[in-house]
C-alpha cells in the first residue's frame, strides 16, 4: 500500500519523522543530513524529557538500506568497488575494438562506467547485453564493451552497483527479504525507473508512505541582485555576520547555491577573514558539508613525489618538491638547507637525471655534508626504478620509501584522515588490479583516480556553527534563515548533462538529460528550497565574467539591486575584516618618495671588483643587497643557452687561442691561417667538451665553426689587423690594486685584451662584447658602461704591464654578436686619446662620490639611469624590485596651452 503526505516545511517533515519513525516503522532519507537533524532534535527532546539515553530512530537513505539487505542475503556475488569497475572496463576496452576516434583510455573507462550505472537505474541496460545494429558506431561499441565488462564482473563474482536494485528486487519476490511493518520515504520525488519498481514491490507487501515538501513561496523574504559574485559573496556574509550578532544561533543559518562548487574557494575565503577558523577555543564558526577530494590536499599531493621523480624522468623540480617538503622528515634532520640543491641545480642548468643532478650537488657542496642523503635517495630510486610490477608491489614499494624518507612527518590532526584515506586507498588498488604489470607512471594514474573519488569531511561539524551544504542537500532540512547564491538561468536550471555515450533517446529518458527534465528537477529542488526555512534570501550576481545574466525562471518575483564593494564603502560588519582593516589604518603616503631609514654602517670590503663598483653606480641599493648580504637571484632554468653563459665561452675560447697563437705568432713572425685555424677549432673543442652532449651548445658550435662562422669571420678580421701592424700585447690581463683619490676601497678587475702599434705607440684596450655595442654617449658621455674608463684608469697607473712607449691610449669593443658587419667590428668610437682620458677621470671621480656615500652608511636605492616613463632605466633587470622600495619621482604634469 502506498500513501502520500506533503509538508509546507522541512521542520513539519521532521515533526512527523519523529512522531512516526521509531519501532516497526523505517525512514528513508534522501541524504545523511537530514538523518542527522533529526536525530539532534529527537536528542534534545530526550534530554528535556529527562531521559539521558536515548535510541536513535531508524533513518537510513535508500544505498545504505540495499546494502543492509544485500549485506543479509549471504550473496555469492560481491559489490564492486569503484575501482574494481574500472580496472575491468579497461580490461574491456583492451579485447574490443577501439571506437571511432581517439584511442581509449581510463577516462573512457570512467565515462562507460558512468554510461552503465544510469542506464542501470533506468533500466535500460538490457540492450547492451543484446547484439544490435541499430544504433550510431559509438553506441554499438558501447554495447559491445558493455556486454565484455558485464561477462569480466559475473566471471570473477561482482555485481556492479547499478544491478543492485534488480537483484533486490528478485530477492523480495523471492521472500527472502524481511520488511518491516512500515516504510517511511522522505524526499524521494524523482526516483529512477529501478527505484521506483523496488518501492512498488515493497508498498505490495508493506506500507510505504512518501514524505514530500512543497514549501511556501512567501518564505522568500529577500530577493537581491549584486553586480558580480565577489560582491554577491561579500554582501551575504555581511548578512550573516548581523544575523550572528543579533543572537540568531550560528547553526541555524545556511548558505546554499544550485552550483555550490562554484562558490566553495571564494566562500572558505570570505567566512575565514570575517569568522575566523571554523573551530576556535570560542566554539564552531561554520561546516562545509563536502571538503576537497583526496587528490587536492598537499598531503597526497606530497606522498606521490618520490614515485612521481621516477615517472617523470626525473625532472629538477619534482626532487626540489620532495626536498623542500615538510612532510619530509628524513631529508631536514641533516642540518643542511635544501634550497642550496635548487640553487646548485640551477647554476649549472642541470634540469633532468638524478645521475646529473647528483653530480651538480656533489660539485657545489661539500661531499662529507651530502652524503648521507645522497645514499638514502640512491636507494630510494633504485627501489622504484622498475619497469612493470603489479600494484600490490608498487604500494609496497612506495611506503617503504615513505618510511625512508619519514613520511608523513609532524602528522596533524589536519592530515589524519587524508592519510588514512591514502593508505586505504593500496590495498583497494592492489584489489582491484590484481597481478596486472604496471609502469610506474600508470600506477600513479590509478592512484590519482582513485583519489579523486575520496571526498574529504569539510571542516566543521554539522550540529554548529553556519551550515555551508549545496542544493540537493537541503531536501527536508531545518532552518531559521537560509541565503541561496547564484540563482540565475543557466545555473537553476543548469543545462543538460554531458551523457556523451547515450544515444538521443536514451537521455530523453535520464533525468537531467534533456532542458525539460533539467526544468521539472529544478522545480522539485527549489520547492525543497521554499520549505527550508521561514525566511530565505535568494542572490544572484547579475553579471558573470562580464556577461550579463538573467534570472531564474522558476522565481519571478522583483529582484532588488544592491552593491557591496567593501574596499570602497564596507559595511559594518566588513570592518572586522583584518584586509579592510589595514586600509583604513595605513599611513598615508608621502607626496614625494623618500626614505626615511636612517645610515646603514656596513663595513666596506678594502677590494671589490670592477663588477661590483659597475652594480654600485648603477643603483647603491642592489649593491648591498647582491654583493654586501649575498642576496642572489635565483637562475631560472629556460630553453636554450644562457646569453651569459654563452658570451663567458666565448670569452674563455678566444682568450685560449690567443694566448696559444701569440707564442707562434712572436716565434715565426708571420701570421699561419691554417694553424691559426686548427687552434681555433681545438680552442672550441676544449672549451665546450663538458657540453658536447647538448643539442643546444652543438648549434653554438657550428654558428661559431660553421659557413659563415662567426669565428672564422673574426680571425679574418684579426689577420687584416696583423697585416696593418698591430700585435696582440696581453689576454685575460688581470689588475688589482687599482686606486682613486680618496677611495675607500681599491678595485680589481680583467682586461679581455690589449692591442699594441710598434710603429704608432698606440696601446688599445679591447672588451669582447657577445651582445649589442653600447652607444658612445653611454660609454664616454653618461659612464653607464664604465669598464673601458676602468681599463684606462688601470694601464694610467701601472696596474697593467706594458713594457712598451705608449704615445696614445684607447679602448674600445670588439663586437661578436653575429657574423654579419655591423655586429662583428672593432669599435673606438674614433675619439681621440684625450677623450679618453676625460672619461677615465670622470670615472675616478664618479667613483670617490660613490665611496663617500657608501662609508657614509647610506646605501638607498638610487638608479642610474633613473626610470623615466616606460623606460625602466638600471631598474629593467633588477631582481630586487619587491625589495627596495624605490617608487620613481611622479611625472611632472603637462603644462596646459
Amino acid at each position: 500500500m502506498t500513501a502520500a503526505r506533503f509538508f509546507t516545511s522541512g521542520a513539519a517533515l521532521q515533526d512527523y519523522l519523529l512522531g512516526h519513525a521509531g519501532p516497526g516503522a523505517l525512514g528513508i532519507v534522501p541524504h545523511q543530513r537530514l538523518a542527522h537533524q533529526v536525530w539532534h532534535r529527537q536528542r534534545l527532546a530526550a534530554l528535556e524529557a529527562g531521559r539521558p539515553a536515548w535510541e536513535p530512530l531508524p533513518l537510513l537513505t535508500l544505498n545504505a538500506w540495499w546494502s543492509e539487505l544485500f549485506k543479509g542475503l549471504w550473496p555469492e556475488a560481491a559489490l564492486a568497488p569503484a575501482l574494481v569497475r574500472l580496472a575491468r572496463w579497461r580490461q574491456a576496452l583492451q579485447t574490443a575494438p577501439p571506437p571511432p576516434g581517439p584511442t581509449p583510455d581510463l577516462a573512457w573507462a570512467q565515462a562507460l562506467d558512468e554510461a552503465h550505472t544510469l542506464l542501470c537505474r533506468y533500466a535500460m541496460a538490457g540492450g547492451d547485453a543484446r547484439p544490435t545494429v541499430d544504433y550510431s558506431p559509438l553506441i554499438t561499441w558501447r554495447r559491445r564493451v558493455t556486454r565484455t565488462y558485464v561477462d569480466l564482473l559475473r566471471q570473477e563474482g561482482w555485481l556492479s552497483p547499478g544491478e543492485l536494485p534488480a537483484y533486490l528486487t528478485y530477492a523480495l519476490r523471492d521472500g527472502r527479504i524481511k520488511l518491516p511493518p512500515r516504510v517511511l520515504v522522505a524526499g524521494l520525488e524523482t526516483p529512477a525507473p529501478l527505484e521506483e519498481l523496488w518501492l512498488q514491490e515493497v508498498s505490495r507487501r508493506t506500507q510505504v508512505v512518501h514524505l514530500q515538501v512543497r514549501g511556501d513561496l512567501d518564505n522568500v523574504r529577500q530577493a537581491v541582485a549584486l553586480p558580480d559574485p565577489a560582491q554577491e559573496l561579500n554582501w551575504v556574509a555581511a548578512q550573516l555576520v548581523e544575523l550572528a550578532r543579533s543572537g540568531l544561533p550560528l547553526h541555524r543559518l545556511a548558505v546554499t547555491a544550485p552550483a555550490i562548487g562554484v562558490y566553495t574557494p571564494q566562500l572558505r575565503r570570505v567566512l575565514a577573514e570575517l569568522l575566523g577558523p571554523p573551530q576556535s577555543p570560542d566554539g564552531w564558526a561554520y561546516n562545509f558539508s563536502q571538503g576537497p577530494n583526496l587528490s587536492e590536499v598537499p598531503l597526497f599531493q606530497a606522498a606521490l613525489l618520490p614515485l612521481t621523480f621516477i615517472a617523470a624522468r626525473e625532472r629538477r623540480e619534482d626532487l626540489v618538491s620532495l626536498l623542500l617538503s615538510p612532510y619530509y622528515g628524513e631529508v631536514l634532520v641533516h642540518g643542511r638547507a635544501p634550497a642550496q640543491w635548487d640553487r646548485a641545480f640551477r647554476e649549472r642548468r642541470v634540469d633532468q637525471g638524478w645521475d646529473q643532478l647528483r653530480r651538480a650537488v656533489l660539485r657545489s657542496r661539500p661531499p662529507e655534508a651530502e652524503t648521507a642523503v645522497l645514499e638514502r635517495l640512491d636507494r630510494i630510486w633504485n627501489s622504484l626504478r622498475l619497469s612493470t610490477a603489479p600494484a600490490g608491489q608498487w604500494g609496497h614499494r612506495l611506503r617503504a620509501a615513505w618510511q625512508e624518507l619519514g613520511f608523513p612527518r609532524g602528522l596533524g590532526e589536519a592530515d589524519r584522515e587524508p592519510w588514512d584515506r591514502l593508505v586505504g586507498l593500496l590495498p583497494e588498488l592492489e584489489t582491484a588490479l590484481g597481478s596486472e604489470g604496471l609502469k610506474a607512471g600508470e600506477f600513479l594514474e590509478w592512484l590519482k583516480i582513485g583519489a579523486q573519488r575520496v571526498i574529504l569531511p569539510g571542516p566543521g561539524i554539522q550540529a554548529a556553527g553556519i551550515q555551508v551544504l549545496g542544493l540537493l542537500e537541503m531536501r527536508g532540512l531545518d532552518f531559521s534563515h537560509v541565503f541561496c547564491l547564484g540563482m540565475n538561468s543557466g545555473t537553476l536550471p543548469a543545462p543538460p548533462r554531458p551523457l556523451p555515450l547515450l544515444s538521443a533517446a536514451e537521455k530523453r529518458l535520464v533525468l537531467g538529460g534533456t532542458y525539460p527534465s533539467q526544468h521539472h528537477f529544478a522545480a522539485e529542488l527549489f520547492h525543497n528550497l521554499l520549505g527550508a526555512a521561514p525566511n530565505l534570501t535568494l542572490t544572484r550576481p547579475r553579471s558573470v565574467d562580464q556577461e550579463e545574466q538573467v534570472s531564474t525562471p522558476l522565481y519571478l518575483g522583483e529582484w532588488s539591486q544592491a552593491e557591496m564593494p567593501v574596499l570602497t564603502t564596507p559595511n559594518p560588519a566588513w570592518l572586522r575584516s583584518p584586509a579592510i582593516q589595514a586600509v583604513f589604518h595605513a599611513p598615508a603616503a608621502p607626496a614625494v618618495p623618500g626614505y626615511p631609514d636612517p645610515p646603514l654602517p656596513f663595513p666596506l670590503p678594502g677590494e671589490i671588483s670592477l663588477t661590483q663598483v659597475s652594480t654600485a653606480l648603477a643603483c647603491p641599493c642592489r649593491f648591498l643587497l647582491e654583493n654586501l648580504l649575498k642576496i642572489r637571484e635565483l637562475p631560472e632554468i629556460e630553453p636554450g643557452l644562457d646569453p651569459r653563459e654563452r658570451g663567458q665561452l666565448l670569452h674563455e675560447v678566444l682568450a685560449r687561442f690567443t694566448t696559444a697563437f701569440k707564442e707562434i705568432l712572436a716565434t715565426d713572425q708571420a701570421w699561419d691561417q691554417e694553424r691559426a685555424r686548427e687552434l681555433l677549432q681545438e680552442a672550441v673543442r676544449q672549451v665546450l667538451a663538458p657540453s658536447s652532449g647538448d643539442l643546444h651548445w652543438q648549434a653554438e658550435a657550428d654558428r661559431w665553426l660553421g659557413d659563415p662562422g662567426l669565428l672564422w669571420e673574426w680571425l679574418s678580421l684579426e689577420r687584416q689587423r696583423y697585416e696593418a701592424g698591430w700585435r696582440w700585447q696581453g689576454a685575460e690581463v688581470a689588475f688589482n690594486d687599482l686606486q682613486g683619490q680618496n677611495w675607500p676601497f681599491t678595485l680589481r678587475g680583467r682586461i679581455d685584451r690589449l692591442d699594441y702599434h710598434p710603429e704608432q705607440s698606440d696601446l688599445v684596450v679591447w672588451d669582447y662584447k657577445s651582445g649589442e655595442i653600447p652607444k658612445k654617449g653611454k660609454v664616454l658621455d653618461d659612464l653607464e658602461e664604465s669598464q673601458l674608463p676602468c681599463y684606462l684608469l688601470a694601464v694610467q697607473q701601472g696596474r697593467v704591464p706594458v713594457h712598451q712607449p705608449v704615445a696614445n691610449l684607447r679602448a674600445g669593443f670588439i663586437g661578436l654578436k653575429s657574423p654579419r658587419s655591423h655586429h662583428l667590428k672593432h669599435e673606438d668610437f674614433g675619439v681621440p686619446h684625450s677623450i679618453w682620458q676625460e672619461a677615465a677621470a670622470a670615472f675616478a671621480a664618479k667613483v670617490t662620490a660613490l665611496g663617500r656615500r657608501l662609508t657614509a652608511g647610506n646605501f638607498r636605492p638610487d638608479p642610474y639611469p633613473a626610470p623615466e616613463g616606460k623606460k625602466l632605466g638600471a631598474c629593467q633587470y633588477c631582481p630586487y624590485a619587491l625589495v627596495c622600495g624605490f617608487a620613481p619621482a611622479p611625472a611632472a604634469e603637462e603644462e596646459e596651452v
